[in-house]
């Protein structure tokens, strides 16, 4: 794919005995490290993990993925590679360094919302195509699901492996308030406190040789007590289709990617995927997407793109960058950031991208919701490139800021004096052709407020902001 240091080197790492989401993270990792080492990897073997008993079975990449998809991401990004099986003779590295670097690149994507969507981390992902035959499968069980009428998955996280865990290692670092391993009916009830009226039936994401009591109880419990239904792919499919837990896993994640009301435990990398990967198939932030271990009789609403796995963070708007006002495909996509400084948390940073000819990203945040937070100033950085336009802003004190170019720091930190208002104009023969709009959200008011080309935004005195959308558009543009 492209020229290493050492030609005759290979890397990969021996087949991890880990579900197939952490192995999907670990080849996150392994990739980078290629391109960053500029050193030829192999892909690893993949593993049937079975948690149960411990008769893990290794299996070639190529028999769950289609490999000439994946190769085509590959020479795509000119990343260092050595086709054919897992190398004998390649320099083993270490598996789970590469799972925490695939872990934090993850994270990173998770920081970035909808700006992710270009970069490697987020088409790695997107280029994991299962084979036809699994792809088949998988959908003649939504073929089964939609013939029932079963549009709503829910994962139970409740298996034996699981409540080790969660006794083990959760309280070490979760919350003291959160919820992650409830029983079976707390979680079905939140879904229906959550989904009403229409939440009759659910497919059920977990593993049914792992569960605490067998699944007819749960089944027979869960109707009894709250009228509802519950379907495992067993149901559906002869039992010698998902002998493979590996298999089994990737029906499960098909089935969630593409159903239209989705819940699981934001602590499960299996149900933060099933989140990511719609995102990455469409590069659009997933809808109706839900988590239950938070506090609360109902299901938290994910406005992240899957990779938040703090519940806090998983439904917190600000990680969504949603815009505050409705966005045009003629838009100008200037490679721009926007770092605002937040009270109570400190930088956050929005970004639209032009990467590899592709368009990403919105300069948009939203702190609504969550008290304390609010902008106490601002930065719009523009990647070296010479554009024409400047901005202001207002603080609680009635202090306006004169105006400043990009790339400067507009506002006050740590100081106690919230913004109240800003401004961006375009100079220039630019203002002659593009307007700039924006957008903010102030503290106490439901709706956005709107200006442009200059104009204060602000909602008056004393009204703090706490999110910020910015936009350029050619002029006419409708």
């Amino acid at each position: 794919m492209t020229a290493s240091k050492d030609a005759s080197v290979t890397i990969t790492y021996p087949a991890l005995q880990v579900g197939l989401t952490n192995q999907k993270i670990a080849l996150i990792g392994l990739v980078f490290k290629a391109q960053r080492e500029n050193t030829p990897f192999s892909l690893p073997d993949m593993v049937s993990f079975r948690p149960q008993d411990g008769q893990h079975e290794v299996c070639d990449f190529a028999q769950v993925y289609q490999k000439s998809v994946f190769e085509a991401l590959l020479k795509a990004f000119s990343i260092p590679y050595t086709p054919g099986p897992a190398q004998a003779d390649a320099t083993l590295v270490d598996g789970w360094q590469c799972f925490w670097e695939g872990a934090d690149r993850w994270g990173e994507a998770g920081r970035a919302g909808k700006a992710s969507w270009t970069n490697l981390t987020a088409q790695i992902i997107r280029h994991l195509r299962p084979v036809p035959m699994l792809a088949d499968f998988a959908d003649l069980l939504r073929a089964k699901l939609d013939n029932n009428n079963i549009r709503h998955v829910l994962q139970l996280r409740i298996e034996n492996d699981w409540q080790g865990y969660s006794r083990d290692v959760l309280p070490t670092f979760a919350g003291q308030n959160e919820e992650y391993c409830p029983p079976f009916l707390d979680i079905v009830r939140k879904a229906q406190t959550t989904w009403g009226a229409d939440f009759k039936k659910a497919y059920v994401l977990s593993d049914e040789t792992c569960l605490p009591v067998p699944k007819e109880t749960i089944r027979e419990h869960t109707f009894k007590e709250l009228g509802v239904e519950l379907f495992w792919k067993s149901d559906f499919l002869p039992q010698e289709t998902f002998k493979s837990n590996l298999v089994s896993s990737m029906l499960d994640f098909e089935i969630a990617v593409h159903a239209p009301f989705f819940a699981g435990n934001s602590r499960s990398t299996f149900a933060g995927f099933v989140s990511f990967e719609k995102f990455c198939r469409t590069g659009q932030m997933p809808k109706h997407h839900y988590i239950y271990n938070i506090p609360g009789q109902g299901l938290g609403l994910r406005h992240d793109n899957g990779a938040m796995m703090v519940p806090e963070q998983a439904t917190d708007r600000l990680y969504g960058h949603e815009p505050l006002i409705p966005v045009h495909r003629g838009d100008l996509q200037w490679p721009l950031s926007l770092t605002a400084h937040i009270a109570c948390l400190g930088d956050f940073t929005s970004e639209t991208q032009m990467l590899h000819g592709i368009p990403s990203g919105d300069l948009a945040f939203d702190t609504a919701g969550i008290g304390g937070r609010c902008v106490e100033g601002f930065q719009i950085t523009s990647a070296g490139l010479p554009l024409p336009f400047e901005y202001r802003a207002r603080d609680v004190d009635g202090h306006q800021t004169s105006w400043m170019p990009h790339d400067h720091f507009c506002g006050s930190k740590g100081q106690s004096r919230p913004l109240t208002g800003f401004a961006v104009r375009l100079t220039g023969p630019a203002f002659l052709t593009t307007d700039c709009f924006y957008a903010g959200r102030f503290e106490g008011q439901r709706d956005a407020l709107t200006a442009e080309n200059g104009a204060w935004c602000s909602a008056g005195y004393g009204q703090k902001l706490v999110g910020m959308h910015i936009l350029f558009r050619p002029k006419g543009l409708t």
